[in-house]
């Protein structure tokens, strides 16, 4: 009886609405209803085409649809549309785009810090494993066990975001594991089981990750550690291995005197800096140390701590594997306790704005779901479908309560959301910037991902420039390094014979403000000739001028140009706006105009942007974005992208809206436009008075009454 209840419910419920595609769609909805029922709710009711079109654009691509991709949809009779619509947003590069900004905010990732170039290449390869749709547990494994230079992955961008290994460490946890154990890593946690010394022993797996380069082994006949050898012999076989390297390394090294390799080391650093931030190298057996005022009786401070799990099975090294590897397998393992439960709340947190466990990283061992039922089957769903995210999305997508009304009451903190449809979310500050693109424009998805050519050129020359380094080997370093030790003397003699000149000009009374300048300039110059020098007798003129000039992005985006003709259908005032609108946003603080999605500008936004205004994480903290309305963000609506869109005739919108005959209908257009719909009929009778009073005027002012309001800013 209590089945046939159920099932009844689950009909009433699905009624109005296209059946289901997906059986896993369909578990999902009769899990709901049954907490419904028991909560004695109803569900949110069914969303039109027009609520849904703009919702799937938005939650799946990260903008709002076109003018053409709306009607499309809307005018589709196809009974099948909802799903289709759904498979090609998840295959659209607008995906990637929309989910790198996510795991950006995620990973924290940015490109404000001193390895510019490895930055680049880790968001480049980041991006790549979000369009590939990698499965989840394999692009943990790769963040975790990238090994190397940037040059042979950009994943080594995850070590380098963080110089504290300890604190990576609780970053690592919080991200995958959704376990917040920052606290324990000065004194046991005052709100969690996790200790100190539980801590120390997670940070043990991750400790032998070297991010700070070391230059470079010298010589050539030195034999190449053989990874792929190692990893089949046994810990005792590793151990005399690794001792007989360590034993030949010696026995070159001894070859070359020390003062020789000093001279070389000094002829070097200068040209080995651009080395630096670009590699993550693991080292076996380094252990962290208790700290000094480590006070708890289990240990001692200054103690080496071993590496041991929190919780789960023990990480225990394969045949040939190393601890970290072994870590990778554990932290990612479909029989760790959090690691599914994790990943999968937080794609239903993105999919209905709310997790059945909130906060979605701060779970303890008491922690229960809103939802348990259904959270344990979204684990099972997760592991079903091998950690696609895209296939699990589609799931969700396609579920009947995803198709319904947005709930637009806030849930109280602590209160339960039995999930009666998805929640009411103002749209994150790069789907904001990126509907504006769109209405700017219009679907410029294909943009996204294109490979940047000038960095792996720059990283192939970084390559080059370490295996040429190496095949030289000591005894030729330490050629070319007296040979450049000699024109670097000559050159210091040079300059302190116009160093005296320069004095004994001073005692004379001679002003000497212009040869001081010059003599600055002059000694600059030649110790870059020396240092030019050396990279000339490693890689040849045209290869040591690429280095030394650095890496120095490409600026692909170029200035708008003007059509005269154009500017000659303007009135006089629009011509006055329009240029306005151009210098500002051709060469303005934002620096792109409205050419290029959130995903392909700086990383994060610089301070005072567009981006950042409206809330974009500074990435500092994991998921540090915020939906907070303020005042600088009205009037950036109204004076900064918004009157591009609203002032430039070569925007997609102000063609569509010029095409448009009479103000009615320019204002109908917008509607479709900027909320994928008609006005309603109480919005209506507002316009015919506003179009009555101001007659053509009525369509800025409505545009400008749209673009600040929350009908625009929400997804519905």
């Amino acid at each position: 009886m209590k089945a046939l209840r159920l099932l009844l419910t689950c009909l009433l419920a699905t009624a109005t609405l296209q059946a289901a595609p997906l059986p896993e769609s369909q578990k999902i909805d009769q899990l709901l209803s049954a907490g419904w029922d028991k909560a004695g709710l109803k569900p949110n009711a069914p969303a039109s085409d027009e609520v849904l079109v703009r919702r799937f654009y938005l939650d799946i691509a990260g903008r709002i649809p076109t003018l053409d991709e709306a009607q499309a949809y809307i005018t589709s009779k196809d009974p099948q549309k909802r799903a289709k619509l759904i498979d090609t947003l998840l295959a659209s590069d607008g995906y990637t785009s929309h989910m790198f900004n996510y795991w950006a905010d995620v990973l924290r990732l940015t490109d404000n810090v001193k390895g510019r170039i490895t930055a680049e290449a880790y968001e480049e390869w980041l991006k790549k494993q979000v369009k590939a749709n990698v499965p989840y547990d394999q692009f943990v494994k790769n963040l975790l066990t990238t090994d190397g230079g940037v040059w042979d992955s950009g994943s080594i961008g995850f070590w380098q975001r963080d110089e504290n290994k300890l604190d990576h460490l609780a970053y690592t946890v919080q991200v995958f594991l959704g376990t917040s154990i920052v606290c324990a890593q000065c004194h046991n946690h005052p709100f969690d089981k996790w200790s100190q010394m539980d801590y120390y022993h997670m940070a043990a797996f991750t400790y032998g990750m070297d991010t700070k380069s070391r230059g470079v082994d010298l010589n050539p006949k030195r034999q190449e550690i053989d990874r792929a050898a190692i990893k089949a012999m046994s810990k005792e076989e590793q151990k005399a291995y690794r001792a007989k390297m360590q034993a030949e390394k010696k026995a070159e090294d001894s070859k070359i005197s020390k003062e020789d390799m000093a001279q070389v080391k000094r002829a070097m650093q200068d040209v080995m800096k651009p080395l630096r931030y670009t590699s993550a190298e693991w080292q076996e057996g380094k252990l962290p140390s208790l700290p000094a005022d480590y006070k708890y009786p289990d240990a001692k401070p200054g103690e080496k701590v071993e590496a041991k799990t929190m919780f789960g099975q023990d990480a225990e090294p394969k045949p040939g594997e190393n601890r970290l590897q072994a870590f990778a397998d554990w932290m990612a393992s479909p029989e760790n306790p959090r690691f599914t439960t994790v990943i999968a709340n937080r794609m239903w947190k993105k999919a209905f704005g709310v997790g059945l466990i909130e906060p979605v990283d701060e779970i303890t061992d008491s922690t229960v779901a809103s939802n348990p039922a259904l959270m344990d089957y979204l684990g099972q769903l997760m592991i079903e479908k091998q950690y696609s995210l895209k296939s699990f999305l589609r799931v969700l997508y396609n579920t009947d309560t995803y198709q319904r009304a947005a709930t637009t009451e806030e849930v109280p903190l602590g209160e339960t959301y039995h999930f009666t449809g998805p929640i009411l979310r103002r749209m994150s500050a790069e789907q904001i910037w990126d509907s504006f693109v769109t209405l700017s424009k219009g679907n410029i998805d294909d943009s996204v991902d294109d490979e940047n050519a000038r960095l792996h050129q720059y990283l192939d020359d970084l390559s080059m420039f370490l295996g040429t380094v190496k095949s030289k080997g000591a005894e030729g370093l330490v050629q070319i390094a007296k040979e450049g030790r000699a024109k670097m003397d000559a050159n210091q003699k040079q300059i302190e014979v116009m160093k005296a000149k320069l004095e004994a000009d001073k005692a004379k009374g001679i002003d000497t403000t212009a040869e001081t300048k010059a003599l600055a300039r002059e000694a600059n110059n030649l110790r870059k000739s020396s240092e030019k020098d050396i990279l000339i007798a490693l890689l040849g003129k045209d290869r040591a001028d690429d280095l030394r000039q650095g890496y120095r992005p490409e600026k692909t985006e170029k200035r708008p140009q003007i059509d005269p003709k154009t500017l000659q259908s303007m009135t006089k005032e629009q011509r006055k706006e329009f240029m306005k609108a151009y210098q500002r946003n051709s060469s303005g603080k934002d620096g792109m105009g409205l050419s290029s999605r959130a995903s392909e500008q700086p990383s994060p936004a610089r301070p005072g942007t567009f981006l950042r205004t409206f809330g974009q994480s500074d990435r500092e903290l994991i998921q540090n974005a915020s939906d907070d309305a303020s005042v600088p963000q009205a009037l950036t609506l109204l004076n900064g992208p918004a009157a591009d869109v609203i002032n430039n005739p070569a925007s997609k919108l102000n063609q569509a809206i010029a095409q448009a005959g009479t103000p009615a209908q320019k204002i109908d257009t917008l509607y479709h436009a900027l909320l994928s719909r008609a006005p309603t009929a109480d919005e209506q009778a507002i316009l015919n008075s506003v179009i009555k009073e101001r007659g053509d005027k009525a369509v800025a002012d409505v545009t400008h009454a749209l673009i600040t309001g929350s009908q625009f800013l929400f997804v519905q």
